[in-house]
């Protein structure tokens, strides 16, 4: 579809920069107005758009993911059936037309240029929120990992404590946290057992060696239930498991590896997948070993050979979800099948 006006949006904390884009204009001059980042800044927005004659229904919104700075407004524009779409924040930073000056409301009208530039192609789409099940589970997830974090720093300083005292207080604080993950965890599952479609990826996802709770959890929170990406390697890069090229002519030849700028968290919780699934299944032991070559002490080896089984584990998700079937378990030990059954 095909739009007539366009409004770029940058989001922050607490304000919201709109621009609306005027053809043959100057992108520092474009019209520009600053709200607050709520409801009834939302108002006064869409106030001040319409006296700047700008029709909603033929008019495309734009805004960076901006996590959940950007999530009350989104639900504000699905609920009004406005039509909008989520940009990549490298769109603002390496976008070359315009001024080079950086502050919001320029960063707001290069959004809108940019819509204009691209409007009806492939590098805009029209975002979809997803449904309240998964909004409910990313919360969550936000939540627990808070929770994991702040546990862990607890351990971690029980391990210095210099007293007794310090050693009780840490001990509470970690059974505290233990409690809390506990009933977050009792949530989720509440959430996930109430949605039919969830549920059905969910038991699909933990049917695979390796995969239990957490990740199964991660990866349809991330995915939005294997919708958000088409393939597996697009959520592999997602989450910095897959490499990513980085050339330019002929002199600029840096090796493939994956970006520093990914899901870290949900990396490290496959990094445990992927060794509870080289003790499982035969094989991804074989992978690991295949991968690891004659240097089975070199560290980086190690990590290369434990990336390439946390790849396979997203393939295999990835199959599972998209055909709808069990996970087979193929190059299992009788009694580990036994054991994997069990835990399921």
């Amino acid at each position: 579809m095909k739009f007539i006006q366009f409004i770029g949006i940058d989001v922050s904390k607490k304000t919201l920069d709109a621009s609306i884009f005027v053809a043959g204009e100057v992108i520092n001059k474009f019209p520009h107005i600053q709200v607050r980042n709520d409801k009834q800044g939302f108002k006064d927005l869409f106030r001040w758009a319409k006296e700047q004659g700008v029709k909603t229904k033929d008019t495309l919104f734009g805004l960076e993911f901006t996590g959940y700075y950007s999530d009350a407004l989104e639900q504000f524009l699905t609920k009004k059936q406005i039509s909008y779409a989520m940009l990549p924040t490298t769109v603002v930073k390496h976008y070359q037309r315009g001024t080079h000056d950086k502050n919001d409301k320029i960063d707001s009208a290069k959004i809108a240029d940019y819509l204009f530039r691209f409007n009806g192609t492939e590098c805009i789409k029209l975002r979809v929120l997803p449904s309240k099940a998964l909004q409910k589970l990313k919360e969550l997830k936000s939540e627990r990992k808070f929770l994991v974090q702040n546990r862990v720093g607890c351990e971690c300083r029980l391990q210095v404590a210099k007293s007794k005292s310090e050693e009780k207080h840490m001990q509470k604080l970690i059974d505290l946290y233990k409690e809390e993950i506990e009933q977050v965890e009792k949530e989720m599952l509440d959430v996930v057992a109430q949605d039919p479609d969830i549920y059905t990826t969910y038991r699909l996802l933990n049917s695979i060696p390796g995969i239990g709770f957490v990740n199964a959890i991660n990866t349809i929170a991330n995915t939005q239930n294997f919708t958000a990406f088409e393939t597996a390697r697009q959520y592999a890069k997602y989450v910095g498991v897959a490499p990513s090229e980085h050339s330019s002519g002929t002199s600029v030849q840096w090796r493939r590896r994956p970006s520093p700028h990914a899901d870290l968290q949900a990396k490290a919780d496959l990094s445990m997948a992927a060794l509870h699934a080289i003790e499982l299944s035969r094989e991804m032991r074989q992978l690991y070993e295949r991968k690891l070559g004659n240097k089975p002490k070199d560290k980086d080896m190690q990590k290369k050979a434990l990336n390439a089984v946390k790849f396979k584990l997203i393939r295999e998700m990835f199959s599972v979800a998209k055909q709808a079937r069990n996970f087979e378990l193929r190059g299992l030990d009788k009694a580990q099948a036994e054991a994997h059954s069990t835990e399921e």
